[in-house]
């Protein structure tokens, strides 16, 4: 699979935390919210498994796998546009049914429905939408495409120990929140919610400016 396992483990924890952004500057656009995102660090632990599920199975954007199996290798500009095609295609498939799994799951377990799409055009259930996952999935192939290889290039340059290092003490921290996280909502049915900003919503601020 071409990198180092601490290598990898690393990269998803930056990936948590560029998805608990990610999250936030969505919900600040939608609906003029910044929160904690129920932890109480800024990483979101469920992208780094996803990270690891898209890369394990997937590979990038420039390089397609299924899983061991390489795909559409070649070097000519129509190989380079079918294996975009096909990495877009597979993770548009995998988040679309990953989300209406994962949400329901979580749902029937918990009682508690962590999001809601039901406001968005083209909603299929509650948990997912044909834009939002057209969204989400332009954003992993051009991430994997444009960023990965980048990333795990510069992580590769920390010292060896380093990077050992900061798997356990970060990985350890971001694992006990997420962790605490899941008994709150699971056990007590209440989502942690640490703090909150309310601001206007983009829709707002247009509504706003058209009056």
């Amino acid at each position: 699979y071409d990198y180092d396992v601490t290598h990898l483990w690393l990269a998803g924890l930056v990936y948590a935390h560029i998805g608990y952004w990610v999250e936030n500057l969505f919900r600040l656009v939608s609906k003029g919210v910044l929160d904690s995102r129920n932890q109480l660090l800024p990483f979101l632990f469920c992208y780094t498994i996803a990270m690891w599920a898209m890369y394990l199975a997937l590979g990038t954007t420039n390089h397609p796998r299924f899983f061991s199996h390489r795909v559409l290798e070649g070097n000519t500009r129509r190989d380079k546009i079918l294996a975009r095609i096909y990495y877009f295609t597979v993770v548009f498939l995998f988040v679309f049914f990953g989300e209406i799994v994962v949400g329901s799951i979580f749902e029937q377990v918990s009682g508690i429905s962590l999001w809601d799409y039901s406001g968005i055009p083209l909603h299929v259930t509650k948990y997912t939408s044909i834009p939002t996952c057209t969204a989400m999935s332009l954003g992993v192939a051009v991430i994997m495409g444009n960023f990965f290889e980048g990333l795990m290039k510069k992580i590769q340059r920390i010292p060896y120990r380093t990077t050992v290092q900061l798997d356990y003490v970060l990985g350890t921290l971001i694992l006990a929140d997420w962790l605490i996280m899941m008994v709150s909502i699971n056990v007590f049915k209440k989502a942690p919610a640490y703090w909150s900003v309310h601001l206007l919503s983009f829709k707002d601020l247009l509504a706003l400016f058209v009056k």
